[in-house]
């Protein structure tokens, strides 16, 4: 699955969600990501949206994808009035190791959530 499959599958399966992906860039190193959440309530990052990102993207991993650094950046869907909830990040190495096996789906999430920055 290439960088453009990928891109294309996140905004299909995320906006029946709420979550609209604004910004999708890749480097060799990183997956950077920016997206608009409809969840209501303005405070951080909703989790249930980081997982529903996470799951996509071990989806695609299975599908061939090349894993990367991933850099979330999270904002209203207002933009201008509420502006960005925060951020979040998951490592290669993670999403490797969950591949083998050495890394179990909750410790996964509960690395990814402990890397929220919320504004």
């Amino acid at each position: 699955m290439d960088e453009a499959d990928l891109h294309e599958r996140l905004e299909m399966r995320l906006t029946s969600h709420g979550v609209y992906v604004t910004d999708f860039e890749v480097t060799d190193e990183t997956l950077s990501i920016e997206y608009e959440t409809a969840t209501p309530g303005g405070d951080g990052v909703p989790h249930r949206e980081m997982g529903r990102v996470l799951n996509l993207l071990l989806d695609a991993q299975k599908e061939e994808w090349e894993p990367r650094d991933v850099e979330a950046t999270v904002f209203d869907i207002d933009r201008e009035e509420t502006g960005k909830r925060g951020t979040w990040h998951a490592e290669r190495d993670w999403l490797l190791a969950h591949e083998d096996g050495e890394l179990s789906e909750v410790e996964l999430s509960q690395r990814v959530l402990d890397t929220i920055e919320e504004t």
